[in-house]
């Protein structure tokens, strides 16, 4: 089997821990080996570097032309949020009325594609944030960490948008984070976050997510 070696570019600390902890051991019997690097957002004169909460695509490109610079990686990827996308990012004012957030996050990754312009770049956005992946997980188990009654308060979340549940935001009050918070009250990210899929298995939040499903299809064939 050939391995080959991937970085995926994320914003902070719980996508990291989503790549190290969930995707690198399901890629890895595929002979994937997987890789997250945190953005750096700024440095100071004595060379300090600052990681995290990326929200201006000058750091994400940066980044993401200095990791293609590796040659020992077999393609270059990027995590990053609908929700919380770079105003000045390409594709960033894609969206016009009525709103179609899947149209949308794909106008931004064929954007973010163009505007790298590598054919080992593997752009993509999430819809529409990392809870939305603990939503499917929960809905999936049937349980959030052994609770079942948060999971049947997500899964009628879940039902407000036909089942589809990439397409649960509606405004900054009903984010998916707004959504498992107000049902899960005791939702720690970082570390809930990434238990719940866990419990779940990451192929039963593929199986409810076609854009994390075709994006991780597509680092699969690189």
């Amino acid at each position: 089997m050939e391995f080959r070696q991937i970085a995926v570019l994320v914003e902070g600390q719980t996508e990291a821990a989503f790549v190290h902890e969930i995707l690198a051991p399901y890629l890895q019997p595929h002979g994937v080996y997987v890789t997250p690097v945190i953005v750096k957002t700024s440095r100071l004169a004595d060379g300090t570097t600052f990681k995290g909460g990326g929200m201006v695509w000058k750091h994400y490109e940066s980044d993401l032309r200095k990791l293609l610079a590796a040659p020992h990686y077999r393609c270059v990827s990027i995590l990053v949020d609908f929700y919380a996308y770079p105003k000045n990012g390409p594709g960033a004012d894609c969206c016009t009325r009525p709103h179609d957030p899947r149209r949308c996050a794909e106008t931004r990754i064929r954007a973010m594609g163009e505007a790298i312009d590598d054919p080992r770049f593997v752009p993509y956005v999430v819809l529409h944030e990392f809870e939305t992946w603990v939503i499917a997980a929960a809905v999936a188990a049937r349980s959030a960490l052994g609770d079942a009654g948060v999971a049947g308060k997500l899964q009628a979340e879940v039902d407000t948008v036909g089942g589809d549940i990439e397409l649960l935001n509606d405004s900054r009050q009903t984010a998916p984070s707004k959504r498992v918070l107000r049902c899960w009250p005791d939702y720690g990210k970082v570390t809930d976050g990434v238990e719940m899929i866990r419990d779940a298995g990451l192929q039963a939040v593929l199986d409810r997510c076609p854009g994390l499903n075709s994006w991780v299809d597509r680092i699969l064939v690189r």
